[in-house]
């Protein structure tokens, strides 16, 4: 093993110890400053080694207190345990399968309901204190040791899990600060769930950089976003399109032209985790900061390309052009190079790794003339009904266009009946059932609306706050189902 390179744990705790009493995280109200946080990591260490967990054992940690789920995750560094996170969120039965795919046999939390299986143990609160005698010691933790256990989203299949060291987690951020040209990241309000590679990575790079993180719990109301982010300490924020819909709503009518933009201390807000509609986005541009961005990420990749400033007027229905180090191509189904204009199967090369291997992404799109790349959507997410192919991106667009209508998602089943596929479409949305249906007939085109709907005010979402479709999908399948025949 390789002792003498660089591990995270030295690294936060190198820049920790410089400033001591800087304020690091504030949460609900409270602010902790950096020596706070190691403390508390060192009582979590004590605990833990009190819990025989094994050095190089995985554990999982599902917690609610995302600054408690970093400490937990230092503790656990400290003796040479990779850490994965969980969604709270998720249903018992969804974390002990995760747990399983895994091969974690052990969690913990702060959510007393989850403390009630047999697999997951309680977290002591803060405020109870173990007898750490000894700051974090990270000097045995290896550089090519395992430092974390991350996994995909799970929006169109079960997530998958991979080990990352230390040094190639490192190397990761390393680069996505060169291709992003963002050497240093800003004093940021922090929305999600450690689940989410994105935000703990986030996490994790704020600490590297001793930057203030203000973050806010799972569950908040777009009011208290807006007032996270109207804070001039604050200069940065990434966040999901539901949130930035959220937003735009909140600011609706503002005369920009008079009063600016609502935000406009704010240098960088990027669009993360999903797409977001080209109109949401201009809006965005305009209405919430000029220092506005639509991001394009993928899973062991981390950036691949960038929409920003004066390029979302000109081609908003883009991701922009593929970042320095980056090759994107665009390949037929037989693994032909496309014409720019064609539609094909997006593989992603990053070249800033030591052996770069082109990646099939799963999505479909193309690029143009000027080397801007379009998604189209996902390869699985073409349906086929009467011979007809509808793009179900297209339709969620439609959808989402709709007044009132804050997101929504479509999938399909096979029909047993036919050759032809079903075409499910959720919506979160105040409006009901026939408000939406009458809405859907008068602005989307006929052969492209769905067969069934669900309707509700609040959809299940997974760790990157996208809506949970592995839930909806065993939801249509129930006899008893939730969805409705579209009329």
């Amino acid at each position: 093993m390789n002792f003498s390179g660089p591990n995270i744990g030295q690294k936060i705790l190198d820049v920790a110890r410089t400033q001591p009493d800087a304020v690091a995280v504030e949460w609900e109200g409270q602010t902790y400053t950096r020596s706070d946080v190691l403390a508390a990591a060192a009582n979590l260490g004590v605990f833990f080694q009190q819990a025989d967990i094994n050095p190089n054992q995985a554990v999982a940690v599902i917690s609610a207190n995302p600054l408690r789920g970093i400490e937990a995750m230092m503790a656990l560094w400290s003796q040479g345990s990779p850490t994965l996170f969980l969604d709270p969120r998720q249903p018992l039965k969804d974390i002990c399968g995760s747990l399983e795919r895994a091969e974690i046999d052990i969690a913990f939390s702060d959510i007393k309901s989850l403390t009630r299986s047999e697999l997951i143990h309680a977290l002591p609160d803060r405020n109870s204190r173990s007898a750490a005698t000894k700051p974090l010691d990270f000097s045995k933790v290896p550089s090519d040791g395992d430092a974390l256990v991350l996994s995909t989203s799970g929006t169109t299949n079960l997530p998958r899990f991979r080990r990352v060291t230390h040094k190639a987690f490192l190397e990761g951020v390393a680069s996505s600060e060169q291709i992003l040209n963002q050497p240093a990241p800003l004093p940021a309000v922090i929305v999600g769930s450690l689940a989410f590679g994105a935000v703990l990575m986030h996490w994790i790079r704020m600490m590297i950089h001793g930057k203030f993180i203000l973050a806010l719990p799972l569950f908040f109301r777009t009011n208290e976003l807006h007032e996270a982010l109207s804070r001039t300490d604050i200069a940065a924020a990434g966040l999901p399109p539901v949130l930035i819909r959220d937003l735009l709503l909140l600011h609706e009518g503002r005369d920009v032209q008079k009063r600016g933009p609502a935000y406009p201390h704010i240098e960088r807000m990027a669009s993360v985790g999903g797409p977001i509609p080209s109109s949401d986005l201009v809006k965005a541009y305009k209405t919430l900061t000029p220092g506005f961005s639509n991001l394009y990420s993928l899973a062991g990749v981390g950036p691949v390309s960038r929409l920003a400033r004066g390029e979302i007027l000109h081609k908003p229905n883009s991701v922009g052009k593929p970042l320095t180090n980056i090759q994107v191509d665009i390949r037929t189904s037989g693994g032909q190079q496309c014409k720019p204009g064609n539609i094909g199967n997006i593989v992603v090369t990053p070249l800033w790794k030591d052996k770069p291997a082109p990646l099939e992404t799963g999505d479909i799109g193309w690029l143009d003339e000027d080397g801007y790349l379009f998604i189209a959507g996902r390869s699985q997410q073409v349906a086929s009904r009467q011979s007809v192919n509808i793009n179900l991106p297209e339709l969620e667009n439609d959808v989402k266009a709709i007044g009132g209508v804050r997101d929504c998602i479509a999938f399909t089943t096979a029909d047993p009946k036919s050759a032809d596929d079903v075409v499910f479409l959720a919506v979160e949305t105040a409006l009901n059932l026939s408000e939406l249906s009458q809405a859907i007939r008068k602005s989307v085109a006929s052969y492209r609306r769905p067969d069934k709907i669900m309707v509700k005010e609040m959809l299940p979402r997974n760790a990157s706050n996208k809506i949970a479709l592995g839930q909806l999908q065993t939801t249509a399948l129930q006899k008893e189902s939730a969805f409705d025949e579209f009329r």
